[in-house]
């Protein structure tokens, strides 16, 4: 039968394609059964009560409470593409098409077949008015101030780190609940900026030629997720002024925050770099992830970032880029809105102006889902600490492998589970070892350890010279530059200024990469992926899906980068 990972999703009959598109940004790692019992069951369930909210949702379209929008399968988590889908179906206006160029259109997923019941007349009617308000706002819509004040509120419930296991514990049950309308939030805003997206794009085709999309959505300005590399700049600035400090980094990022502690002269730094964990030490890669490394909890990811946007010789703000943004997206408007007539030309007016604010929704409220995870993340790894010091595993990582009931047993006496969590930690890093397929469509397809394990292919073929990988248009421009793989954001001091940063997948994490970047290449994403997002903030050209990019691509390759055609050139091996 094979050996199968510790929690596993059925397959639904009636959406059954999966795919690891855009959540591969999200969930890029194994995913834990702890992570899945706090964070996937409640995110299903506000899933749900927000696409019935927006008239998304049918009656009908679940026959059971157990997750579907979001998969568990071999390991790792999917998004259901079947039923996303029908965000665009319902639409008045909108497409299957649509969704897929906004969300998912890396690796081809199989063409939509329509089936009955996909299509609802109630659906659309309570869709329209859903679309109609979402074109005609002209502020930032309320779900940002809400996650605002939820996360607020629920950060001002935590227990001192101080106080007993149970209490801990009862805080860390009190999350699911609490959970579930930020999180809705953020789905509520994704959903509407795919919607608001897919007309910009819609049109674009229409008038035959869909890489001025790319101009139309230019940089919203004040999203949050850019804000990181713009804080860790002038950082940056301050260490280059400061001899002591710029020295310390210059012996590596590892404990410098002991060693220039006493330094008096590093108090700026300090100040600078405390106030910016106070305000995004929540986030880090795979922060979805209740075990995940945090800018806060490991604070080498961050000091990495500043390490190498220090060593720039000019200057990396973003506003000179982004001159020329308006210029180009006015240019864009002005090509396509001949191509358009009546409701269609109104339309695509109103999403003009409401992308920004969708954008700058859609990020704002992730970040805020993010922050309320954190108090969770901060109880979880106290308890992990003191469980440690009674014979338990201090890996945060291992104790999330246990089930919620079974971390109730580990508490009371860990060494009683230590032979269940090494066996687990050696599955998971069997699991993290191996990429699972890309879509599954039937239980058939969902895949042992073993099998894919075997299944593992051979290294894609180094790209040649003159090459032109082509992927999909993200952020306009063109960058030429030698090639920097990165594979993980803890190798930030890696990546020198004026490179081209090639990455597997880009969460916030990432971001600090950007700025030092001449471009950024990603093997996968789509039109409103977190990469292409902040690449058109911080003003830099961006290609995602360019498949096996990381695999094909070495380091130090001089490459073309054009973000409006999609396209990736190796113009000097």
């Amino acid at each position: 039968m094979g050996t199968r990972w510790i929690v596993e999703g059925t397959v639904n009959d009636r959406w059954p394609i999966n795919t690891r598109s855009n959540v591969g940004e999200v969930f890029p790692d194994v995913v834990t059964p702890l992570t899945y019992h706090y964070g996937i069951v409640a995110a299903e369930r506000a899933w749900r009560k927000t696409y019935a909210k927006m008239g998304i949702k049918a009656r009908g379209d679940f026959d059971s409470e157990e997750p579907v929008i979001i998969g568990l399968f071999a390991g790792y988590t999917y998004l259901n593409l079947s039923y996303l889908r029908i965000s665009g179906v319902r639409a008045p206006g909108s497409s299957a098409e649509a969704i897929d160029t906004a969300f998912f259109s890396d690796r081809n997923p199989p063409p939509y077949e329509p089936r009955d019941g996909d299509k609802s007349l109630i659906s659309s009617l309570r869709i329209l008015r859903t679309v109609l308000a979402a074109l005609n706002i002209d502020s930032p819509p309320p779900v940002v101030a809400d996650s605002y004040q939820r996360v607020a509120a629920f950060e001002a419930t935590r227990p001192s780190l101080d106080a007993p296991d149970a209490e801990l514990v009862a805080f860390m049950d009190t999350f699911p609940t609490a959970f579930e309308p930020v999180y809705g939030n953020h789905m509520e805003s994704s959903g509407l900026a795919g919607i608001v997206a897919g007309i910009l794009a819609d049109a674009a085709n229409a008038a035959g030629q869909p890489g001025l999309v790319t101009h139309l959505m230019g940089a919203a300005g004040d999203v949050i997720s850019a804000q990181y590399s713009q804080a860790l700049y002038k950082i940056a600035g301050t260490v280059k002024s400061t001899p002591s400090v710029n020295t310390a980094f210059d012996a590596g990022v590892a404990r410098l925050l002991d060693r220039v502690a006493d330094d008096p002269h590093a108090e700026q730094f300090l100040s600078e770099f405390n106030g910016f964990i106070a305000e995004h030490g929540h986030r880090g890669p795979n922060d979805w992830e209740l075990s995940g490394r945090t800018w806060e909890n490991t604070p080498e990811l961050a000091l990495a970032a500043i390490d190498s946007m220090r060593r720039a010789d000019h200057d990396l703000s973003p506003s000179a880029r982004l001159i020329r943004d308006d210029e180009q997206r006015q240019s864009a408007i002005s090509q396509i809105r001949p191509h358009l007539k009546g409701i269609d030309r109104r339309n695509f007016d109103k999403a003009v102006a409401a992308m920004p604010y969708w954008a700058q929704a859609r990020e704002a409220t992730r970040d805020r889902s993010i922050r309320f995870v954190n108090p969770v993340k901060q109880v979880f790894r106290e308890l992990v600490r003191r469980s440690a010091e009674r014979g338990g595993d201090p890996d945060p990582t291992h104790v999330a492998l246990l089930t919620r009931p079974e971390l109730s047993d580990y508490l009371e006496d860990p060494p009683a589970l230590m032979d269940a969590i090494a066996e687990r930690a050696a599955l998971y890093k069997r699991y993290s070892a191996v990429e699972p397929p890309f879509f599954i469509m039937s239980q058939d397809d969902v895949p042992t350890i073993e099998e894919m394990e075997a299944g593992q292919t051979a290294p894609s073929a180094p790209a040649l010279l003159g090459e032109v990988m082509v992927g999909q248009a993200g952020s306009s421009g063109v960058a030429i530059g030698p090639a920097r793989v990165v594979l993980d954001p803890s190798e930030a001091d890696q990546l020198q200024p004026g490179e081209i940063l090639v990455a597997p997948i880009t969460d916030p994490a990432w971001t600090p990469l950007f700025l030092p970047a001449a471009a950024v290449v990603v093997n996968v994403g789509a039109l409103m992926s977190h990469a292409v997002i902040v690449a058109r903030e911080l003003g830099i050209p961006c290609v995602v899906s360019v498949e096996d990019a990381t695999e094909r691509i070495k380091t130090g390759t001089m490459l073309e980068v054009d973000g409006t055609a999609g396209t990736v050139t190796l113009v000097e091996s």
